[in-house]
C-alpha cells in the first residue's frame, strides 16, 4: 500500500466520520466532550510543569540558604516562588472550571444520547403504526402476493370441481331409434 493510498484512506475516513457526526447529534456532543477533555488534560499538564518549576526553585532556594548566599538573591527566589504559587492557583482554578465544563458536557452528551434514542424509538414506533417503514412495504407486498396466489388456487379448485362434476354426471343421450326394417335388405324380387 502506497503512502498516497494511506493518506487518501485517512482523509476519506475522517470525512465519513464528519458526515456521520453531522447526522448524529450525540456524536457531535461526544466530539465536543472529547475536545474539552483534551483541553483539561493540556491545562493539567501545564499545571504539573508549573508545580515542577516551583518545586525546583524551592530546592534551589534551600541550597542557596545553606550556602549562605546574599539575602537579595534569596529574597528574589522567594518572590519568584510566590509568583509561581499565584500562577499555580490561577491555573488550578482554570483547570477546575474546565473540568466542571467537561462534566457538564458529559451530562449533555448523555442527555443527547437519550433524546436521540427516544426520538429514533418514536420514529420506529410511529412508522410501524403508520406502516411507512420498508418492512411494512415488504409485508404489504407479501400479503398481496399471497392473496393473489390464494385466489388463483381457489379458481383452479373450482374449475377442477366443475370438471369432476361434469364427468360424474354426463348429460343424458338421446336414444337413437333404429328402423329395423330399414336395416334389413329388401327381398329379392326377381
Amino acid at each position: 500500500m502506497t503512502l498516497w493510498t494511506r493518506i487518501l484512506r485517512l482523509v476519506s475516513g475522517e470525512a465519513r466520520s464528519q458526515i456521520a457526526r453531522l447526522d448524529d447529534p450525540a456524536a457531535s456532543v461526544d466530539a465536543a466532550y472529547r475536545t474539552q477533555l483534551e483541553v483539561v488534560d493540556e491545562v493539567r499538564g501545564h499545571l504539573v510543569d508549573l508545580l515542577t518549576a516551583r518545586k525546583r526553585l524551592e530546592m534551589q532556594l534551600t541550597s542557596y540558604e545553606r550556602s549562605g548566599a546574599q539575602a537579595s538573591a534569596v529574597e528574589a527566589f522567594r518572590a519568584e516562588i510566590e509568583e509561581l504559587r499565584v500562577r499555580e492557583d490561577g491555573l488550578a482554578a482554570a483547570a477546575d472550571e474546565l473540568r466542571r465544563r467537561a462534566d457538564a458536557l458529559r451530562a449533555e452528551r448523555d442527555m443527547t444520547r437519550a433524546r436521540v434514542a427516544a426520538a429514533k424509538a418514536g420514529i420506529a414506533a410511529h412508522g410501524a403504526i403508520a406502516e411507512l417503514t420498508p418492512e411494512h412495504a415488504e409485508i404489504r407486498t407479501l400479503l398481496e402476493d399471497a392473496r393473489e396466489r390464494t385466489l388463483a388456487l381457489q379458481a383452479r379448485a373450482a374449475a377442477l370441481a366443475e370438471l369432476v362434476a361434469r364427468d360424474a354426471n354426463p348429460p343424458p343421450r338421446a336414444e337413437a331409434t333404429v328402423d329395423r326394417d330399414a336395416l334389413t335388405p329388401p327381398p329379392d324380387r326377381r
